[in-house]
């Protein structure tokens, strides 16, 4: 290495992943989550975390991103092995799915998590985007009485309110320790989303997607979220 090039600093990264620690950990145990609650727990200061996030709003925002941007990694990778539209439809709500259950007592206690609507809102232009997108690839089969963008944003907003509401309607489930199925939920989003875009009809049945992405293309196996 040159003398004039030094290693990326540790620190910040080490800073964020406290903080993101610390608001799982509070959720989770139904803690109310602060700045100060935060950085007591992430064992930094307040200065620190505003030195990373602009408050609540950002935090929130930055984790949801995470999500979203592991699920776009491994939808670029099914369209690259030459995946259908509805295919990689039925995929991203497969792993929302499963990260929903995965982390399930964190996003139920993020819903109480004194916020503006700026977070929510920032959501739902990009599920909308995400929509879009989809509907662009989807070409013809898409209605074409329908104004795209607006439906996108409509879809996008009853979406998260879903998944929201199945975060509620389990949590007594949640806390007598019993196992939720990703399936459930899976089956919802993909029953009340427009069979034109899932490519599942009224009456066929919920299709077994993989929520990890093979390296090599071709079909993949199928196990039961």
């Amino acid at each position: 290495m040159a003398s004039d090039e030094r290693a990326p600093d540790p620190r910040p990264a080490r800073t964020r992943a406290a903080i993101y620690a610390a608001a799982r950990e509070l959720s989770a145990a139904d803690g109310e989550v602060t700045v100060n609650a935060l950085a007591k727990r992430a064992g930094v200061s307040r200065a620190a975390f505003y030195s990373h996030f602009g408050g609540l709003d950002d935090l929130i925002g930055a984790m949801v991103h995470e999500l979203l941007d592991g699920i776009r990694v491994e939808t670029v990778a099914l369209f690259h092995q030459g995946r259908s539209v509805h295919e990689i439809v039925q995929y991203s709500a497969a792993a929302t799915s499963a990260y929903v259950v995965e982390h399930h007592a964190f996003l139920r206690g993020a819903i109480d998590w004194k916020f503006t609507q700026r977070p929510y809102m920032g959501l739902v232009r990009i599920y909308a985007e995400l929509f879009e997108y989809a509907f662009q690839a989807l070409g013809n089969e898409v209605p074409a009485h329908l104004p795209q963008r607006e439906m996108s944003r409509f879809l996008a907003g009853g979406y998260i309110h879903v998944i929201a509401a199945w975060l509620l309607d389990t949590e007594e489930k949640a806390l007598a320790g019993e196992e939720l199925d990703p399936r459930e939920l899976l089956t919802i989003l993909l029953r009340v989303l427009p069979p034109w875009y899932t490519g599942v009809g009224p009456d066929d049945p919920i299709p077994e997607v993989p929520v990890r992405v093979d390296d090599e293309p071709g079909p993949t196996a199928a196990p039961t979220v």
